[in-house]
């Protein structure tokens, strides 16, 4: 491949990443304080207070150009707080509200069925090739357009079924339709992505195929083993 992918086992910190990253697109630990299974193993996902303590630490080690973007993903447990401590750092752009139909029925409160995606950039100059914006079907034909197709808003649809062939095994895994657009939208070919809880591999799978760069790690040794087998298939297949 013309692209180069590093992951590690590592702590919060992205010591090895190369000078300068253009995208850190990342989904940190969830912060629901319970054990997860990986297969016939286990691994424990921390407090909302340690999730949140890990991923601002890790994304302010993060050596960023000029024009990087960072996508950081999350639910209710850690967003809004991540909101308010990066926006000290980093400039708020705004968000977009992943819907997805999995998901156990609630019966002592609301369901929440969504992901919330917190958009901040280093500078006032950001990479953004809005014709990646991802498309979506019109509710109604206006007169005039002649595409039944419109630009994505900020609340994207996209649910992936535990059958769906992409999966890989890994308990939070997030579609590639999630990652990728963000990558075509903030980076060029030969750009460096980073995300330094990879997990299952979703934006180091989306970064190569696309031909970017990139690097990541993980706290938990399992979803290193589980994004680097998938790298790899990838470079096999090359």
């Amino acid at each position: 491949m013309t692209t180069f992918s590093k992951i590690k086992c590592a702590n919060s910190t992205l010591s090895f990443l190369p000078d300068k990253v253009d995208l850190l697109w990342t989904d940190p630990p969830y912060g629901t304080a319970k054990l997860r299974k990986l297969d016939d193993n286990q691994y424990h996902d921390p407090n909302p207070k340690k999730a949140l303590e890990d991923t601002v630490n890790a994304v302010r080690h993060v050596n960023f150009s000029d024009e990087a973007v960072l996508c950081i993903c999350a639910d209710y447990r850690i967003i809004h707080d991540v909101i308010v401590d990066l926006s000290r750092d980093f400039i708020f752009r705004g968000e977009i509200v992943w819907s997805f139909g999995l998901g156990r029925a609630r019966t002592t409160w609301w369901p929440v069925r969504h992901n919330t995606i917190a958009t901040f950039s280093v500078g006032h100059n950001p990479i953004f090739n809005h014709d990646m914006v991802p498309e979506q079907p019109r509710k109604a034909k206006k007169p005039g357009y002649m595409s039944d197709m419109k630009r994505a808003g900020s609340v994207w649809d996209k649910t992936m079924s535990n059958l769906d062939p992409e999966r890989v095994g890994y308990p939070t895994q997030k579609p590639l339709d999630i990652v990728t657009p963000f990558i075509l939208a903030h980076t060029e070919e030969g750009m460096t992505v980073a995300d330094p809880f990879c997990g299952s591999g979703t934006t180091a799978h989306a970064a190569l195929v696309t031909k970017r760069n990139f690097v990541g790690q993980d706290l938990n040794p399992q979803s290193v083993d589980v994004s680097t087998e998938r790298v790899d298939s990838l470079e096999d297949n090359d």
